[in-house]
């Protein structure tokens, strides 16, 4: 072990500001996607606190929304919330930015959340609705309803900020690189450092509330105290996260992206995968119905104190970074599907476990149900590294299948299932309030003596608490959730959501069974891009000796591979050895030979891309490209539209008994509605247009580089800022560096102006681009003897630039222990002269 963690420490030094081979990212990029994490989540903490959600705690029993209202706020908030990813999801697909699709928004996001968050804890909800009256609307004061409205308003605020934020984050992961196996092991990393941000906030958050407030969780000033610090602390380590990652997308160096919005809807909805995903979560709804449960001992049953509660939490909080530490093994061992199974079904057990331990609140009631809960959040936190590694790898098909990386348009797909989701989240209300919460219910038991004089955890009768809340301005007499004072609606309750949600387990699990995309198919996918972008990038006389050399040998690996006989395999290999050392070497030689047959496989695969063009379907599309491409770039403004749509008709009427000619039907399909959107795409943008002409790519990028060179000049400036200590000059650098955000921004709108040109240019003319890309694909692909043939200098070129940055940085990391040592022995010679005298 400990040579191990040498063997660590020195590939951190060494591939420090390098990948290590075979990999993608560095270990300075690992480390501030997974330290600027505990930032990101500090973000997140407080996005997820102050979201409206049916079984918000900081809604309900702080600012005392009842829970059918707190419903009705919440579809407002989804219905709204609809268009505007759609807008983000538009956004994110059609960046063409240095930073990338998600860094951008990881900083400027997280600014507004942080501040809408703090706002709405420090806001005077009931001191601004007194200033309306007394009035009583629908059966609810004015004053309450004007606290709703509030709340309503900062959440349509936050939703967009917030979701921006945690996409920006949550998703980068999918870009820093193409290696599915190396997305899990960081995402894992990320995950355990991550995980200390909720761990503090959970521990601190009833400590806060014990020791400064002399009260519980559910008091206002305990959040008016944390949200502040969290803000801040988020928002510094969040610009770690965006100065030091680089997004690495597999694609060519010459691709632009300019995706159509309803072309790239229609593309996710046709990805099975995607729907299997979010069925899970759709029907699985009922599942977090436990999560309140631990709070809900603490602050209404008086299970334990302020103090042993911020130990349990801490505890429970603790359970995930073991599932996460472990994850990346099993995925190795046994592969995400199964892992997501196992552990779903595990989870139904652990949930139900808690029945037995909710009849009566006692000592160890809460310790009981916490320990439950703990094997259930072990086993749910392998979902913290399985569903970014699922959602990666369909991203890869996605772009696999459709040639775009269409992220952020799954997002937007997504709220489809909030749609699903304004119907199921209306379930945990209805049990809320057949369960008891009441106002009428909370009415009668804070009138309750036995009730009010209930001893709580902290020493504190149930009425001490809430008169000191009401002297603060929080009036929870008046909150329904007051009712769970009351043990026993508070463990007839608890029961009812344990049963439920374990329902919500079991259906998680089901639309698993059908998930098919294994890490085979994954690798798969991921050669074939990088073999597309190589021949591409060939075409377009715009090569790069790293990605020359790696395309290469996949494809003289696979040519070789395809043709290999798989090996017999079988676990009686090496389960019959009797010896230690010959039953391990048995188990390397069958996990050797799985591994043989799977890059068969993967060849095979890889082969089938390199070959299609002699497949009858292939043939096929490259006959109807070779007649647009005759017919030419301008044929697309001579077109009719009622011709068009005769073609759509005739596609529709061909023959589909085999699974040729299926494939040839909805290709002929595509075609005709592809060749109606540009139709309509011209109308609407070249309308007088006598000839198309495309935008030249040099142009855009010009762009992008004197943007680079700002970036650069104004970094330098900022540097030398620091170290200036004449005025007049400093006054003059700030000039410079304002005037250079100006260039920049002016720069900006014309890269802006330039991108849209493309856009629309791709839209008019996409039948004939797709067809030129696909005859071009099939010219470029009889090509690979003259791109071997750039191999072996490539291959020479690339190692030694590999060689000089290894060397680079173990320069680097030299003098740096040179300058240590040196400083050591200037100190050492201080204090022996310091001792002299």
């Amino acid at each position: 072990m400990v040579n191990k963690i040498k063997s660590i420490l020195s590939d951190a030094r060494i591939y420090w500001n390098l990948p290590m081979p075979g990999r993608y990212m560095t270990f300075k990029e690992i480390a501030a996607y997974s330290g600027g994490g505990i930032g990101a989540y500090m973000i997140i903490t407080l996005g997820t606190a102050c979201l409206l959600a049916t079984n918000n705690t900081l809604l309900s029993s702080t600012l005392g929304i009842d829970p059918t209202d707190m419903y009705i706020m919440y579809v407002i908030a989804v219905l709204a919330n609809i268009p505007l990813t759609g807008i983000r999801a538009n956004i994110i697909d059609n960046t063409r930015n240095k930073a990338g699709k998600y860094r951008p928004y990881i900083v400027s996001m997280a600014i507004p959340t942080a501040i809408i968050c703090i706002l709405m804890v420090w806001f005077p909800y009931d001191a601004f609705g007194s200033l309306f009256g007394d009035a009583v609307v629908f059966g609810e004061s004015i004053s309450y309803i004007v606290k709703c409205a509030l709340v309503l308003i900062l959440n349509l605020l936050l939703h967009f900020f917030y979701y921006f934020f945690y996409d920006g984050y949550e998703n980068l992961i999918h870009v820093l690189s193409p290696n599915s196996q190396e997305r899990t092991d960081v995402s894992s990393i990320k995950s355990v450092v991550y995980s200390f941000a909720p761990t503090v906030v959970n521990l601190l958050t009833p400590l806060i509330a014990q020791h400064i407030f002399k009260t519980n969780t559910t008091d206002i000033r305990v959040y008016r105290f944390l949200y502040p610090i969290l803000g801040v602390l988020g928002i510094l380590l969040c610009i770690v996260v965006y100065k030091y990652t680089e997004e690495k997308i597999v694609q060519a160096r010459t691709h632009i992206v300019s995706i159509k919005f309803w072309d790239s809807l229609k593309a996710v909805a046709k990805n099975k995968y995607f729907w299997i995903i979010s069925l899970a979560s759709w029907i699985g709804f009922l599942e977090i119905a436990y999560a309140n449960i631990l709070f809900w001992l603490y602050n209404y049953g008086g299970a334990c104190s302020g103090n042993q509660y911020g130990l349990i939490v801490t505890i429970y909080g603790n359970a995930s970074l073991w599932g996460m530490l472990l994850a990346p093994f099993c995925i190795r061992k046994w592969g995400k599907k199964a892992v997501l199974v196992v552990t779903n079904i595990f989870n139904i057990v652990f949930i139900l476990m808690m029945l037995p331990f909710t009849s009566e609140i006692n000592n160890l009631t809460i310790w009981l149900v916490m320990a439950c809960l703990y094997l259930n959040a072990f086993m749910g936190s392998f979902a913290h590294i399985l569903n970014p590694a699922i959602q990666a790898d369909i991203r890869d098909y996605q772009q696999y299948k459709t040639g775009e990386r269409i992220d952020g348009m799954f997002s937007a797909i997504s709220t489809i299932g909030t749609v699903i989701a304004l119907i199921t989240s209306s379930v945990l209300p209805i049990v809320y309030e057949n369960g008891g919460i009441t106002k009428d219910n909370a009415a009668i038991v804070t009138k309750n003596p036995d009730v009010l004089n209930r001893l709580l955890g902290d020493g504190k009768t149930v009425g001490q608490i809430l008169a000191e809340q009401l002297a603060n301005g929080q009036d929870n007499y008046n909150n329904a959730y007051s009712a769970l004072y009351d043990p026993d609606i508070l463990l007839s309750l608890i029961k009812v959501l344990i049963i439920v949600a374990a329902c919500g387990a079991l259906m998680n699990v089901i639309p698993f069974f059908w998930y098919d995309f294994n890490e085979r198919k994954q690798k798969s996918v991921v050669r074939v891009l990088k073999v597309r972008a190589l021949f591409e990038d060939y075409g377009n006389g715009i090569t790069n000796d790293n990605d020359l050399v790696e395309g290469i040998d996949i494809i003289r690996h696979a040519r070789e591979m395809a043709v290999a006989a798989p090996k017999a395999v079988d676990k009686k290999s090496y389960k019959s050895v009797k010896g230690k050392a010959e039953r391990k070497a048995a188990k390397k030689a069958y996990k050797a030979d799985l591994e043989f047959n799977e890059e068969i496989e993967i060849s095979k695969f890889v082969c089938d891309e390199l070959d299609k063009f002699s497949s009858p379907v292939v043939q096929y599309q490259i006959a109807e490209s070779r007649k647009i491409c005759s017919a030419g770039l301008n044929h697309l403004l001579q077109v009719d539209m009622d011709e068009l749509k005769a073609e759509l008709k005739h596609a529709r009427s061909m023959p589909k008994a085999t699974a040729e000619e299926k494939e040839m039907r909805k290709f002929a399909i595509e075609l005709a509605k592809k060749k109606i959107s540009s139709c309509k795409s011209i109308k609407k943008y070249f309308k007088d247009t006598t000839e198309l002409i495309q935008p030249d790519f040099q142009i855009l990028d010009e762009y992008f580089d004197k943007e680079d060179e700002i970036d650069a000049e104004i970094k330098a400036l900022y540097l030398d800022l620091k170290k200036e200590k004449n005025k007049e000059k400093t006054l003059e650098m700030k000039a410079k560096i304002k005037a250079l955000k100006k260039d920049k921004e002016a720069i900006q709108d014309k890269a802006k102006a330039e991108m849209d040109k493309h856009a629309y240019f791709n839209r008019a003319a996409k039948p004939y681009l797709d067809a030129d890309k696909l005859i071009k694909q099939q010219e470029n692909y009889t090509h690979f003897e003259d791109i071997a043939a750039q191999y072996e200098e490539a291959k020479m070129r690339s190692e030694a630039e590999r060689a000089a940055k290894i060397e680079e940085q173990k320069r680097l990391e030299a003098e740096k222990q040179a300058q240590k040592e040196e400083k050591l022995k200037e100190k050492e010679a201080a204090k022996m002269a310091k001792k002299n005298k």
